[in-house]
């Protein structure tokens, strides 16, 4: 009996320096963490720090210093526990690219990295770091396309925008239309602080003078919305103050007012044909023989639009023997025979392309790539 006892006591002896290696052990392993692990020149960063050894009294709500050092200063920063006895510890860190213009605990510009230590004993220390960065700026409408009773919803994504952590900041746009090119600039409010995206609401007319938020337009206009961007990512270069870039970015985004028309649909070009000089179709196509490449272009829209037709002649290996075009406009709803010369010298097989695209600097396809296939004999 006294025997059994002993081994009782024993094997609780065991499992208490068991768990007491154990609760050492895990006392040993601090974990320091950040919530990003790139930041912008305006960012706040929230630093953890999880280390149950710093819970010595269990009532008291304690704190722990970190060194979060950059290229510009190092700071000693407080660590204060999330609650007594948790073992978590947090602060925050606001940046700032000129502590001179802009509120902020510690300097901060692009391309820097900030290191943050917490030396754990004599021998450990623990490191994170994370990176300034810039981030390129998006625009964008909510549809594809918009009615008279729609209400749009314009948005910006610009993290460098945010340049107060604590509350939301406002970004300027420009919005226009083909029926009012003068347009409107409007302020677009942050969602919430420090989100880096940007919102405001868009309403049309077709009768009032564009003002406030309202925009004038008419059936089949592009809605058009423009941005801005002076806070680009490397390898664009910082301007003097080392906050802006010298170098800028407009960013666009589009919309339609009124029936949508996938761009490949609003001016279609029909199947192309061989002519000769009196519009009469040919059959035969000799070398020497002066013909035109002609096809019936529509504009399928209710607003003009603009075009440039462009024909291309490839041989039987590829090689494009001929290229050449002619831009114009169409009314709305109107249809328009055009046409391009071409002289075949060498009797073969070709190919001929026939492309329609708004213009010859904006290759937007209007109109579904045409092909026929030519015989020329001598």
């Amino acid at each position: 009996m006294q025997s059994r006892h002993l081994l009782a006591t024993f094997s609780v002896l065991v499992i208490s320096l068991l768990l007491l290696q154990l609760s050492n052990f895990a006392m040993a392993a601090p974990v320091l963490k950040l919530d990003r692990s790139v930041y912008t020149p305006f960012d706040r960063m929230v630093i953890t720090l999880t280390d149950s050894s710093l819970n010595t009294d269990s009532r008291v709500v304690e704190t722990v210093q970190v060194t979060v050092s950059g290229p510009a200063t190092s700071e000693r920063v407080t660590l204060r526990e999330t609650e007594s006895s948790s073992g978590v510890f947090r602060a925050d860190i606001r940046f700032t690219p000129d502590p001179s213009r802009y509120l902020g605990d510690m300097q901060a510009r692009r391309d820097d990295g900030i290191t943050v230590s917490y030396r754990a004993d004599a021998e450990n220390v623990l490191t994170e770091t994370a990176f300034i960065e810039y981030h390129e700026a998006t625009a964008s409408f909510d549809k594809a396309s918009y009615q008279i009773a729609d209400t749009a919803m314009i948005r910006v994504t610009d993290r460098d925008a945010g340049i107060n952590p604590d509350t939301p900041d406002v970004v300027s746009v420009k919005i226009w239309s083909d029926t009012d090119t003068i347009g409107l600039t409007m302020a677009l409010r942050e969602t919430d602080r420090n989100t880096g995206i940007f919102e405001e609401s868009l309403l049309f007319t077709t009768i009032d003078v564009s003002s406030g938020n309202r925009l004038k337009v008419s059936d089949g206009d592009t809605v058009s919305m423009s941005y801005l961007d002076n806070t680009l990512p490397a390898p664009a270069n910082l301007s003097a103050d080392g906050i802006y870039t010298l170098e800028t970015k407009t960013v666009v985004a589009t919309t339609i007012f009124g029936k949508f028309i996938p761009s490949t649909q609003r001016a279609p070009a029909a199947e192309p044909v061989l002519v000769n000089s009196f519009g009469e179709k040919v059959s035969q196509v000799l070398t020497g023989e002066q013909l035109l490449i002609q096809s019936e272009v529509t504009n399928s829209q209710s607003k003009k639009q603009p075009f440039a037709y462009i024909v291309q002649v490839k041989d039987s290996e590829g090689i494009t023997v001929s290229l050449s075009w002619v831009t114009s406009e169409l009314p709305p709803g109107e249809s328009l025979k055009v046409a391009q010369s071409w002289l075949p010298s060498t009797p073969g097989n070709y190919s001929i392309e026939i492309f329609v695209w708004e213009s010859l600097t904006n290759p937007t396809a209007l109109s579904p790539t045409r092909t026929v296939s030519v015989q020329v004999i001598r």
